[in-house]
C-alpha cells in the first residue's frame, strides 16, 4: 500500500507541486483541451471556402471530381458543426474536430491530385 500524500497526482498535492505537462506532447495541446468550438469552426470554414472556390474554377476543365470536391468539402464542414453543436465534454469535441479537420484537409488534397493526374494523362486530342 502506498501513502497518497506521495503520491504526484494525489489530491493532497498543491498546485504548485504538480508535475508541469509535457507541451510537446501532441494529446497535451492547449487547442485540444480547452477552448471554444469556434477555433476549429472557422478555420474549417475558410479551408471548405477555398476548395469550393478552387472546384468551382475547375469546372472548366472536368465536372465529376470538382462537384466531388464540392459536395466533400460541404458535407465535412456540416459534419464538424453537428459535432460542435453536439456538446459533450470539451477535450473530446476538439479532438474530434481536429481529426474531422486534417480528415478534410486530406480529402481535398487527394480530390486536386486526382483533378490533376486525370488531366495530366488525357491525350491532347481528346
Amino acid at each position: 500500500m502506498t501513502d497518497s500524500r506521495n503520491d504526484p497526482h494525489g489530491p493532497t498535492q498543491l498546485p504548485d507541486e504538480q508535475p508541469i505537462a509535457n507541451a510537446t506532447d501532441w494529446g497535451n495541446q492547449t487547442a485540444l483541451r480547452t477552448g471554444a468550438t469556434s477555433r476549429w469552426l472557422v478555420p474549417a470554414a475558410a479551408l471548405a471556402i477555398v476548395g469550393i472556390v478552387l472546384y468551382c474554377f475547375a469546372f472548366q476543365i472536368q465536372v465529376v471530381l470538382p462537384i466531388v470536391g464540392i459536395v466533400f468539402a460541404a458535407t465535412m464542414w456540416i459534419v464538424m458543426f453537428a459535432v460542435a453543436r453536439r456538446g459533450g465534454e470539451n477535450p473530446r469535441t476538439n479532438r474530434s474536430l481536429a481529426w474531422l479537420m486534417g480528415a478534410m484537409a486530406a480529402g481535398m488534397l487527394l480530390i486536386a491530385i486526382g483533378l490533376y493526374i486525370v488531366e495530366s494523362t488525357r491525350l491532347p486530342w481528346s
